[in-house]
């Protein structure tokens, strides 16, 4: 089975069949700093008494996905994944 990152499309396991799908360390990277960023970020307006929206998305991941990060090891923009 072969094994691609789902973001950048690295091919993380060579094999023979179907394809399977994972993230590689450097989309995995990107993403969690911006989930964590994010969550600061959160934490710092409930600390001044905003809150948060319901029903948003998973925080940092417009970022990542607005292509603010990149994965170095295929020089790709995750923007470019959408």
């Amino acid at each position: 089975m072969r094994v691609v990152c789902a973001w950048c499309g690295a091919v993380l396991v060579e094999g023979e069949g179907q394809v399977s799908h994972g993230i590689c360390g450097a989309c995995s990277e990107l993403f969690e700093r911006a989930y964590l960023r994010a969550l600061r970020e959160r934490a710092r307006r409930q600390r001044r008494g905003a809150r948060p929206r319901a029903g948003a998305p998973l925080p940092g991941f417009e970022a990542a996905l607005a292509g603010r990060g990149a994965c170095p090891g295929r020089g790709i923009t995750s923007a470019g994944v959408r």
